[in-house]
């Protein structure tokens, strides 16, 4: 998205309905940009992708969509489409920080045996890396107006998709050029949008994702609209809860071919190379499919989310009773437990500094004693915890109700390009299909017979290959060497998931992709490393050492 003083943020939707997750490019203050959807230009693939949560109860939705933006809080605006009125209310981003983390996939590497002592490890194997005017008399009608958290909000619906863009763009909401022909499809079927802004008193730490209640059959992602000005390979990141594993119903299911993970640099890197894997994976099979990150009913996990609060309140207490208000302020700002941007903005309200005094007094115990005496300090700090309590805590507590009566969790995962973006994804439940395990792991044998090192790459749980001896070799490391894998697919297999839930006649999942690899052989070793030899010179050494791969594609396939 090109930088404007107040850019629209497209939307996310489910079905009918679409919603948002937002980001912002780095840019100066006077071009921030806040960006719906997947309308998101900054986040690099290996670090943030956009989030949103679902839970399907019959048909009523809950959707909570994470905002994430950079700039000044008066650029910031954002809109998002909706059938009907939704009930709305904010969420402490909170719930996605801790979401995120136990969610995400772990990789292990077991390594028996040990290596001859000038057979080193070079790692990575695998790192491709992505690297306000008047509505009256201008077709627009706003339906209604009120404060949801620190958001001033209205809901307008309009039957001319030219008329709507020409408001949005007359109250700052950028569509770019596109905008007009991007939101007629969702003019044409009768949704309303649902507009953003910060209200006055408050500040860009105060902005939390949104939760929207409303009615449809299904989830949906109205891709179509982030094409505007999505990133080259933007990830995204959808949870889903409901009765059963869930599935991308009109996108390819993929799973990728986990002899190219780079298992060999330690678990954070691992996910790192997972998510590279992903993205070159999803090019595979022409860019609009997902992988299931995790899927299941595992109750520690969910209770590792649910216990957020209380280890919230735990800590609020203790700061409470600090002898020292100074250093409880400080503390309370430099910790890890409550989010810095949040009591950022507390504290410009309820404790304001002095002209001249830096911002960063607030950390700074020493600081604050020199400048606030400690009966002001303490108010400052009781009223911090105070607004904490009924601003963060208490909504999260009633945000985690969406994990009531324990219902399937998935976490789906995937990447995008702009011109991939050409079809609305939809989810639906799946009864059949296996759980998805958080551990994925692999096995690393190695032996030093006559001053040579053999090995083998075993992969394991998680990766649906459990056993299956990937890779052999004598000599240097396979991770030394890459271009051994390069040619194998990053594909294991790609299916057309069918929602048997809601559509129990639409049958069995259609195979569309289904590769069989023989194992990565590296041949006996020579004098000289095959790091040494250099690209060219070691595949022709090496005929290509793996074999190649079988891909059995099904006749008849189509996409919705």
């Amino acid at each position: 998205m090109r930088p404007s003083r107040n850019p629209v943020t497209t939307p996310l939707a489910l079905l009918t309905v679409a919603l948002a997750a937002l980001s912002a490019g780095d840019r100066p203050a006077n071009q921030a940009a806040a960006c719906g959807g997947f309308f998101c230009q900054r986040v690099p693939i290996n670090q943030t992708a956009e989030q949103i949560i679902f839970r399907q109860d019959g048909t009523q939705i809950t959707a909570i969509v994470l905002i994430q933006y950079q700039g000044t809080a008066e650029d910031f605006s954002w809109i998002v489409p909706v059938p009907g009125i939704p009930d709305l209310s904010v969420v402490p981003g909170l719930l996605f920080q801790t979401l995120e983390s136990a969610t995400r996939p772990r990789f292990t590497l077991e390594v028996n045996g040990q290596a001859c002592p000038d057979d080193r490890f070079f790692g990575p194997l695998f790192s491709d890396a992505p690297a306000t005017t008047n509505a009256e008399d201008s077709g627009v009608t706003i339906l209604q107006e009120q404060m949801v958290g620190p958001f001033d909000v209205q809901i307008v619906t309009s039957e001319d998709a030219d008329a709507l863009a020409t408001w949005l763009n007359a109250n700052n909401y950028d569509l770019t050029e596109r905008g007009s022909e991007l939101i007629a499809p969702y003019v044409a079927e009768g949704m309303n949008f649902v507009a953003l802004r910060l209200r006055q008193d408050r500040g860009v730490g105060d902005i939390e994702p949104l939760q929207m209640v409303y009615q449809s059959e299904r989830p949906m992602i109205p891709i179509r609209l982030t094409a505007i000005a999505a990133q080259p390979n933007l990830g995204i990141i959808v949870w889903l809860l409901g009765p059963a594993r869930a599935v991308p119903v009109n996108y390819l299911h993929v799973t990728p071919n986990y002899a190219r993970l780079d298992w060999y640099s330690g678990t954070f890197n691992a996910y790192g190379s997972y998510q590279s894997l992903i993205t070159v994976a999803m090019d595979e099979v022409g860019g609009q499919g997902f992988a299931t990150d995790y899927a299941g009913r595992d109750a520690s996990l969910i209770e590792s989310v649910l216990t957020r609060p209380q280890q919230l309140r735990e800590e609020a207490a203790r700061l409470g009773t600090v002898p020292d208000a100074a250093a409880g302020v400080a503390q309370l700002i430099n910790g890890f437990v409550f989010p810095g941007s949040k009591v950022l903005e507390i504290y410009r309200r309820r404790l304001p500094l002095p002209e001249g005094v830096a911002v960063s007094s607030y950390g700074n115990s020493q600081e604050l004693a020199r400048v606030f005496d400690s009966a002001t300090l303490q108010t400052a700090l009781g009223a911090t915890l105070d607004e904490l309590e009924s601003d963060l805590v208490q909504p999260l507590e009633t945000a985690l109700a969406v994990f009531d009566d324990e219902p399937y969790l998935t976490r789906l995962f995937t990447t995008l390009s702009a011109e991939e973006m050409t079809l609305d994804p939809q989810f639906g439940f799946n009864t059949d299909l296996p759980d998805q395990p958080l551990e994925r792991s692999a096995t690393l044998d190695l032996a030093c017979n006559l001053g040579q090192t053999t090995w083998t790459l075993t992969l394991g749980d998680g990766t649906g290959r459990s056993g299956e001896v990937v890779m052999e070799g004598s000599g240097e490391m396979p991770f030394s060497v890459p271009e051994l894998l390069a040619a194998q697919s990053p594909v294991k297999d790609a299916i057309m998931l069918l929602d048997n839930v809601a559509a129990p006649a639409d049958g069995s999942p259609q195979i569309v992709v289904d590769n069989d690899f023989d194992r990565v052989v590296s041949p006996p070793g020579s004098d000289l490393p095959l790091c040494d030899l250099g690209v060219v010179p070691a595949l022709a050494l090496f005929g290509l050492a793996f074999t190649g791969y079988r891909r059995r594609v099904a006749r008849g396939r189509q996409r919705n």
